[in-house]
């Protein structure tokens, strides 16, 4: 897998065509790039959302943060359409109010496993 980094036009690109791809269009998503003091630690995206609005922030960690000890290379693509993913979840995540470790388990392996491009 080759290395994607993105600038915040192409990430912006990359956000409408996934929006459309996924079904996300009825969602009001912003993207940025963020340093790292920006998130929460050892996080390289992050998405915060309102569910009742449809309206969403996605973090992407800038590449000049990233950790020297990461495995693999980075994927600015991946993170963004792993964060999206979550949107279609949100509303079960909701039900549990985020309390719930099993299920936030559960739906970060099916998050990934559906986000890997």
């Amino acid at each position: 897998m080759a290395e994607v980094i993105l600038n915040e036009e192409e990430l912006q690109e990359r956000l409408k065509y996934w929006q459309e791809k996924l079904r996300l269009q009825d969602w009001i998503v912003e993207v940025q790039i963020s340093r790292g003091k920006d998130m929460m630690e050892d996080t390289c995206a992050c998405v915060d959302y309102t569910l009742s609005k449809k309206m969403a922030s996605v973090k992407i960690l800038d590449p000049i943060d990233y950790p020297d000890d990461v495995m693999g290379e980075r994927d600015m693509e991946n993170d963004l359409v792993h964060e999206l993913l979550h949107l279609h979840f949100a509303p079960i995540n909701e039900h549990f109010n985020d309390d719930n470790e099993i299920y936030s388990t559960f739906e970060e392996q099916a998050v990934e496993s559906i986000a890997y491009i």
